[in-house]
């Protein structure tokens, strides 16, 4: 009966369209993929021989941990497979800036109301956002998300806070109401650690171009009781 309960959360891609500087897949000189992390993906099948009774456990959450999972190409029957056999909640964390508004749909169609889709907006212009997601583009985040959050599925925001955006967040949380999100998640990043090459007031990579850039945390966290995150319904 426990098994029912049990929430799963795990990674089925480590293939990455965006490049941010404080993934844990990326290198900080140059924001290519780090060297010792493979290139690999789960299957239809390998999804299957891991989760035989899709039923015995209460939730999925697919992250992008090392990969994000709308890279992989199984994807959609994996969703097919998860809903038609159980009704667990399935929960997907994604840039959001691959594939096309027609895949969009499907997986909205897929999921239904068992799925939740987060959808990474971190601007209010492509600068502002691709300040930290990397190589990806806000129009079509925004365009998909819209395109998605016509089926039955539940459509979330999230949003990195840092000292470029901060200011911004209530323009964010309008823009992303007006392309059909109805939750939005506000995240200050933990990923300043007091160790070398980051610290606590500034994190330090090379772009592309072999070009130093620096990310600042949000003044936020210096203020008492400032909270990790918040959930906003809109």
């Amino acid at each position: 009966m426990w098994l029912a309960e049990t929430e799963i959360w795990l990674d089925i891609s480590t293939f990455c369209n965006a490049a941010c500087p404080q993934c844990h897949r990326t290198n900080v000189n140059g924001l290519g993929k780090v060297d010792w992390l493979p290139l690999e993906q789960w299957s239809l099948e390998t999804f299957k021989k891991a989760f035989p009774n899709p039923a015995r456990h209460k939730e999925y959450t697919i992250c992008g941990t090392w990969g994000d999972p709308m890279m992989n190409k199984d994807i959609l029957p994996i969703l097919k497979y998860i809903t038609s056999n159980s009704n667990s909640t399935i929960i997907i964390d994604t840039n959001g800036s691959i594939r096309d508004e027609q895949f969009w749909w499907e997986v909205g169609v897929a999921g239904g109301s068992q799925l939740e889709v987060v959808f990474c907006v971190d601007g209010i212009t492509q600068e502002m956002h691709s300040r930290y997601r990397r190589k990806t583009e806000l129009d079509k985040v925004l365009n998909h998300m819209l395109e998605y959050s016509n089926t039955n599925a539940r459509t979330t925001a999230s949003t990195i806070v840092f000292k470029h955006n901060e200011s911004y967040l209530k323009d964010i949380t309008k823009l992303v109401k007006e392309h059909g999100a109805t939750n939005h998640k506000i995240i200050y990043t933990d990923r300043f650690a007091a160790c070398p090459p980051f610290n606590k007031l500034e994190f330090r990579f090379s772009n592309e171009e072999g070009v130093q850039e620096i990310l600042e945390p949000s003044s936020v966290l210096s203020e008492p009781g400032s909270r990790v995150a918040e959930r906003i319904r809109l």
